[in-house]
């Protein structure tokens, strides 16, 4: 029996990416530096856990496939994961060039650009979650005919 790792690993950089928003969102309103150095960390943290369930993904895709799961779906997901790892690498570059210090405007620049990450996550997840539950990746045979029986 194989171990299912993407399934544990996505929570991860998911949680970490709503939290560094929330955490600079903070920052800004509380005027507290140590909340925009932990939202730094944080994005750091849910950049090397996407990556790492990504790579986790990379490999459970071949078993999606063997079970039936279309590959169209799957690259979708894939697609989308690449998008927001995209753009969490470029919102992590930048605060490391900008010293992790923001001007208003930056701030809220980043701030978008933040958001649209967040929504580029979450639809990840959202297709990831539709492969599980409407399309059955990650069920092996006999789990579907119990669930149908």
């Amino acid at each position: 029996m194989q171990i299912a790792l993407h399934p544990m690993l996505v929570h991860f950089p998911i949680a970490l990416l709503f939290a560094s928003v929330l955490f600079d969102v903070a920052s800004k309103a509380l005027t507290r530096d140590s909340l925009r150095e932990a939202a730094l960390w944080l994005l750091g943290l849910g950049l090397l856990g996407g990556i790492v369930a990504a790579i986790a993904g990379g490999q459970a895709e071949d078993a999606a496939e063997k079970a039936g799961v279309a590959e169209a779906l799957i690259e979708t997901h894939e697609t989308l994961a690449y998008i927001t790892l995209g753009i969490t690498a470029i919102l992590f570059l930048s605060r490391l060039l900008l010293r992790n210090r923001f001007s208003t405007r930056a701030l809220a620049a980043y701030l978008v650009m933040a958001t649209v990450g967040l929504v580029a996550v979450s639809a990840t997840g959202h297709t990831g979650g539709n492969l599980v539950y409407e399309h059955g990746a990650g069920i092996n045979a006999a789990q579907h005919m119990s669930v149908k029986g």
